[in-house]
């Protein structure tokens, strides 16, 4: 039932904010790297220098996320082998971990992650979201959305209080992924026999104009599921 209900909300997280995310870093990098090359000396030539690694950098990313396009491990809900290139992107994209500055290294080890999850490895795309979600200086919506999909992939294995200790962090008024993050608490109420309380989460859901369209309309069909409905 689970896997279900995230094969579209897989896609919704990652395609939207990540990327919008790398754009706004890259077009910060890119910005300075104009400036500097307007000056000259020594110093400025060596910042210059450096910035011309940033960019060699953000173009790996950017090929690595290329070959990781293609092939069907890149769509939401799917259990499949690697293709050649996402079998690259993985290695480029773990290259970038002692090269890439903060803000592009995080991006890579969320798209590995997404690799992995999508080839079946979850115990490896478990630890990197892990990481990200605990690592010091992160975006607050990126560590967010690793923590709810460190949750999200074991919401039918992992052991339900140290999901639900998780998702207490995430369930909040003002949190990115609230209406996710209250999904994923209604089904572990199910998991483990609460379906009243499944059933109150989803319909809060559901009657909640705040929460994406997508989480608003699984709710409505959860409802129908359990025998319920957003009237009550």
């Amino acid at each position: 039932m689970a896997d279900d209900i995230f094969r579209e909300v897989d896609e919704e997280i990652r395609a939207e904010r990540i990327r919008a995310l790398a754009r706004r870093y890259l077009v910060v990098a890119g910005v300075v790297v104009a400036g500097i090359c307007i000056g000259a000396g020594g110093w400025q030539y060596s910042v210059y220098r450096a910035h011309q690694a940033d960019a060699a950098v953000s173009a790996s990313y950017f090929t690595a996320m290329h070959d990781a396009a293609r092939g069907p491990a890149d769509m939401p809900g799917s259990t499949v082998p690697l293709t050649a290139g996402q079998k690259n992107a993985l290695q480029e994209l773990a290259a970038l971990d002692g090269k890439a500055r903060p803000p592009l290294r995080i991006l890579a080890r969320m798209e590995r992650a997404a690799l992995l999850a999508g080839s079946g490895d979850t115990a490896g795309a478990l630890t990197l979201w892990d990481g990200v979600a605990q690592e010091h200086g992160v975006d607050p919506v990126v560590a967010s959305l690793a923590s709810l999909l460190w949750v999200q992939h074991q919401i039918d294995s992992g052991d339900p209080a140290t999901l639900r200790s998780r998702l207490a962090v995430l369930d909040g008024a003002g949190q990115p992924w609230r209406g996710q993050a209250i999904e994923a608490e209604a089904l572990l109420d199910l998991r483990v026999g609460k379906d009243a309380d499944a059933r109150a989460r989803f319909e809060r859901l559901s009657m909640d104009m705040g929460i994406p369209d997508g989480v608003r309309n699984r709710a409505e069909a959860m409802l129908q599921t359990l025998g319920g409905d957003a009237g009550g």
